[in-house]
């Protein structure tokens, strides 16, 4: 960690930018962590895609599904092949607060930059609990924490009680996964100038960049999932605005807007609302390591997969597939 505990606010401002992916975890056929498939997928995220940050072992990466010991090699894997090339926050959240201290340590020992929680699904019920569940957690670590504003979890923090958060000293981001973009503006509006908030919709990445002062996209699997080694839309797209050409930045970012249809079909409102094996699919028919998702999650049927393949196929992604 490159920053006193005082200094997590400024250092994620500071550093925190561009483009960030959610980490999928990849599986060997007999269910195993894929150590190697993992580590191929994080190198081609940072030498193909010029990916800049990693969320991993979060809701991309099925953090349900994987034992303690399995969240720690996770975050060390990805923070061993980062080192001096892209950034890494490891979510290490759990009802458990002894558990979610522990993790955060070992993520920090592991090299991260930050870590993250989402809301807990249990141990907390109301605004004065979820305050004390990450009050009494960031007085025990010193590395930055970022907050997951995830409403999956059951619990939806307000733009109040996240400006309530930010007064703990090592609270330096939110990552604000609620669909309704007013909530993620009253967030900006209140917080803004002493923390990053992001909202992770690639979908709205172009319009918060341009117009709305949001400097990181943290994060999605759209980084790849939309780009292959050689077609780089987002990172396109993010640069021209950056540079102020919001133009060009916009005809390129329209350009993705079949690959956002096939996402909405299968992600959002989904068939069987199965996100976690679409996700999985979709990795594996672009060359990346995946494997299959653990139980409770239900595999594709050959139907299912053969048609998200032809839909997936009509947007021409899989035609920039090198083989």
């Amino acid at each position: 960690m490159k920053y006193a505990k005082s200094e997590a606010k400024a250092y994620c401002l500071q550093h925190m930018k561009n483009v960030w992916a959610a980490l999928a975890t990849p599986f060997k056929p007999d269910g195993e962590l894929d150590e190697k498939g993992l580590r191929a997928n994080v190198r081609r995220c940072i030498d193909d895609l010029k990916i800049d940050g990693f969320f991993c072992s979060g809701t991309m990466g099925e953090f349900w599904s994987l034992l303690s010991e399995e969240r720690r090699r996770v975050d060390k894997i990805v923070c061993e092949e980062s080192r001096g090339k892209a950034q890494v926050i490891c979510h290490t959240g759990s009802h458990n607060i002894r558990e979610a201290v522990a993790l955060s340590k070992h993520a920090q020992e592991a090299g991260a930059d930050y870590v993250i929680m989402m809301n807990p699904v249990y141990g907390a019920k109301d605004d004065d609990e979820m305050y004390r569940y990450f009050e009494t957690i960031a007085s025990q670590i010193d590395i930055g924490l970022a907050l997951f504003n995830q409403p999956k979890s059951g619990y939806t923090l307000s733009p109040a009680l996240i400006e309530r958060l930010c007064d703990i000293e090592n609270i330096c981001c939110v990552k604000n996964a609620v669909p309704d973009i007013n909530h993620s503006m009253e967030v900006r509006r209140r917080v803004g100038d002493r923390i990053v908030v992001s909202d992770p919709s690639e979908e709205r990445w172009f319009l918060s960049l341009a117009y709305l002062g949001q400097q990181v996209h943290m994060s999605s699997p759209s980084p790849y999932l939309y780009q292959v080694p050689g077609y780089l839309p987002i990172r396109e797209y993010t640069d021209l605005t950056r540079a102020g050409k919001l133009e060009e930045a916009a005809r390129k970012n329209f350009e993705l807007e079949p690959l956002r249809a096939v996402r909405q079909k299968y992600f959002t409102t989904g068939p069987d609302g199965r996100t976690t094996a679409y996700l999985k699919e979709w990795t594996k028919l672009l060359g990346m390591a995946a494997g299959e998702p653990r139980p409770a999650i239900v595999p594709l049927t050959d139907k299912q997969r053969e048609q998200f393949r032809k839909d997936l196929a009509a947007t021409g992604l899989l035609d920039r597939v090198k083989g």
